[in-house]
């Protein structure tokens, strides 16, 4: 070994840093207010829970010209957000007005949802803390959701971002063949 020229490659070679092919860029999820292009996307995640799940006690798909009611209807104090990765939109929120009386102007419902592909990625607490966030940046007092008992996973969710069970309507929506309870949570936003 002595005097000679160690070999290119051998025992060394193998702890040098190796050059791999520059991984795929994925796109940053954003969350931002929802506007008319997004609604062929949100109507997808919307008609999959209407048509198949009870996330939603509603039963009937919107067409394009109800989905842009819809959105109509939602105005700065009510906004639609959006959670995106360049163009695909894999989730969405809204807060409603609880009531039309203006006794309750200031109380609102949540919704959220979460297409079925991109569930367990956090994407729901994404939307629920940026929801909370605004209505109370926008001078809201509570907020509810009316979320069916047997869904367990949007009452976690709702537990873990300060929402309490305030009532219990038994047997009160029927879909999918069955009757189903729903659980009122409420959140108080004098504490943000």
């Amino acid at each position: 070994m002595h005097g000679r020229t160690p070999r290119a490659g051998g025992f060394f070679a193998a702890l040098r840093p190796r050059s791999h092919p520059p991984a795929p860029s994925v796109p940053a999820l954003e969350i931002r207010d929802a506007c008319e292009a997004d609604l062929a996307q949100i109507a997808a995640i919307w008609d999959h829970e209407v048509l198949g799940s009870d996330a939603t006690t509603d039963t009937e798909p919107r067409n394009p010209a109800a989905q842009r009611d819809w959105l109509a209807r939602h105005t700065e104090i009510y906004p639609v957000i959006v959670a995106v990765t360049g163009h695909d939109l894999v989730a969405y929120g809204s807060l409603s007005p609880y009531q039309p009386k203006p006794a309750f102007a200031r109380t609102v419902e949540d919704s959220v949802y979460v297409r079925r592909d991109r569930r367990g990625a956090g994407l729901g607490t994404m939307i629920l803390g940026e929801l909370v966030r605004r209505a109370g940046a926008l001078g809201h007092r509570s907020i509810l959701a009316r979320i069916t008992a047997k869904n367990t996973a949007s009452l976690r969710l709702h537990a873990r971002h300060g929402f309490r069970p305030i009532g219990l309507e038994r047997e009160s929506a029927f879909k999918l063949g069955r009757w189903h309870d729903v659980t009122i949570m409420q959140r108080h936003l004098d504490a943000i």
